[in-house]
């Protein structure tokens, strides 16, 4: 018997192997299982928002509250329901109602376009779309049942109706939560995640941070988080539910992005812990007021979504020495369920470039290794996903043995640490966003002045890339940055939209195989300020 067993634990870190790869010995079964874990924080703040602040008591209730008007309105387990929202505790308490009833959380990225959104939905089939106000009447989720955020909070704001809703507690094969992220055509695809997966990713999170639910005594502070990661992304999930499970309160940036917002409510909520991509953590260490503000709460700061350079983490150091000593990064991608690897500690500045070694239960393995080490990263793990949502076997990137192909080179050093050194996909990273260039080719393409366009990713100081479009636009036509500008904004979300273009009649370079070679377009771009065509535009609004 473990000794989680004799103890009576339902978390465990003991991990076992099998010939599917390591699983965690002790583990709950899915994840409606986990909101057991709520209830021993009783009174204690878990989301704040603006001037609200909910308990875990009331928290629950809530769940409860939603969780029967979802089955009033015959919601069944099993069925996909739609989260199509920005960050809020209505969006949490959603989340949590339908996976109280045992029904598949489809996370809709709120960011998208009508198109996307709408094209999104005829994939999903849902039964229900949770909407915020933004979404709410809009063309794209017209035809499809609504729940909206305001109405959610009418609801829980009310007087209380139930007690206790059971839970139904699905199979760990049957599927939890469906994630969106671009394939490397262009088109979002829906990634498929079981109960075990979902619950596996969570669990490695906690193990890594040594925050087991069971394992904490009643007087466990709990890390106080502010979100600024959408919850739509696998990211900003795990942190919502990791922190939740562990006893931690929860804060919501309101509106768009602001670096002194930031700074403002890690002073006045003594946060310990913020997690972001790359860029907002650079905005935040560049704004002009940072000294005006006091940072010492802060003991956390993690990384996701693009790679860390060693600079910014130098910097992180100097600014907020309180944090100097978990400075962390974490390696993922949407397929892997989550995070593969974690760099913690003092790892990015003793280990520049890395993004940490595999979290307990998975495995890395470097395929092909060139002379210097480096080859396409394999990983397996029971946090990978099911598969594809409506896309055939030919697209699956898990192989017959259970490895996900991420595409991503790397290499591992002898100690175990794993360096991202590029990507073999052909996807954009901006500001922690995927980008596929394709589908913003095809976008531009059904422009009528336009007759040929290839789309690529050029350097940004602090959002790591942004989107460069070179078109050949056809003879005699008048057309500029700012028409194709404002023609890609009704069909692609904001951050896909280019914010540098080159526009002229001259053919883009092609290679041998007739197709156009990219990295020429790169080089010429970012060596010369005029080179493809007639003028280059920048938009550095974008």
């Amino acid at each position: 018997m473990t000794q989680a067993a004799r103890q009576g634990y339902r978390w465990g870190t003991e991990v076992t192997q099998t010939e599917q790869g390591r699983h965690y010995t002790h583990r709950p079964r899915c994840v409606a299982d986990l909101l057991r874990d709520f209830a021993r924080w009783g009174d204690r703040a878990v989301l704040v928002a603006g001037d609200r602040r909910i308990t875990f008591a009331d928290h629950l209730a809530d769940i409860d509250e939603v969780a029967a008007e979802l089955r009033r309105r015959g919601l069944r387990p099993g069925q996909r329901i739609a989260l199509l929202a920005r960050n809020s505790a209505e969006w949490v308490t959603a989340f949590w109602a339908i996976a109280k009833i045992g029904g598949v959380v489809a996370f809709a990225n709120a960011w998208w376009s009508d198109e996307e959104v709408g094209e999104a939905l005829r994939r999903i089939q849902p039964a229900l779309v949770v909407v915020d106000d933004e979404w709410c009447g809009r063309t794209a989720v017209r035809c499809w049942p609504q729940l909206t955020v305001s109405g959610l909070r009418e609801l829980v704001d009310g007087e209380p109706t139930v007690v206790d809703v059971p839970a139904h507690l699905p199979d760990e094969t049957d599927p939890a939560a469906i994630f969106f992220t671009s394939g490397t055509q262009g088109a979002p695809k829906g990634v498929i995640l079981s109960q075990r997966a979902v619950v596996a990713n969570i669990q490695n999170v906690l193990v890594r941070t040594r925050r087991l639910p069971d394992r904490l005594p009643d007087d466990h502070q709990g890390t106080v988080s502010l979100m600024c990661l959408p919850l739509f992304h696998v990211g900003g999930f795990q942190t919502l539910v990791s922190a939740q499970l562990s006893g931690g309160r929860l804060l919501f940036l309101e509106g768009r992005f602001d670096a002194e917002e930031v700074l403002r409510l890690i002073e006045r909520e003594r946060i310990t812990f913020f997690g972001g991509v790359p860029t907002m953590i650079s905005r935040v260490l560049d704004s002009p007021r940072l000294q005006h503000y006091d940072t010492s709460s802060l003991v956390s700061i993690a990384m996701g979504g693009s790679l860390v350079v060693p600079e910014l983490a130098e910097k992180i150091a100097r600014a907020m020495p309180s944090a100097r000593r978990n400075i962390a990064s974490i390696y993922g991608q949407t397929e892997s369920g989550g995070a593969l690897t974690a760099a913690g500690g003092t790892d990015l500045l003793d280990r520049p470039g890395c993004v940490g070694k595999p979290l307990p239960t998975t495995e890395i393995m470097i395929t092909n290794p060139d002379i210097d080490g480096v080859g396409e990263v394999l990983a397996k793990a029971p946090t990978l996903m099911s598969g594809f949502l409506n896309e055939g076997e030919a697209t699956n990137p898990i192989d017959d043995q259970g490895w996900l192909h991420t595409g991503d080179l790397g290499r591992l050093d002898a100690e175990g640490y794993l360096y991202i050194v590029g990507r073999s996909r052909d996807i954009i990273i901006r500001g922690g966003e995927n980008i596929a260039p394709g589908h913003v080719e095809d976008r531009l393409l059904q422009h009528p002045s336009v007759r040929d366009v290839a789309v690529v990713a050029l350097p940004h100081p602090t959002l790591g890339e942004e989107v460069g479009a070179a078109v050949v636009v056809r003879a005699g036509d008048e057309v500029d940055a700012s028409d194709l500008r404002a023609f890609a904004a009704t069909t692609l979300a904001h951050f896909e939209v280019p914010s540098r273009w080159w526009l002229g009649t001259e053919p883009l370079p092609l290679g041998s195989t007739g197709k156009v070679v990219k990295r020429e377009l790169v080089e010429r771009w970012v060596d010369t300020p005029i080179t493809i065509g007639r003028k280059e535009t920048r938009d550095d609004a974008s």
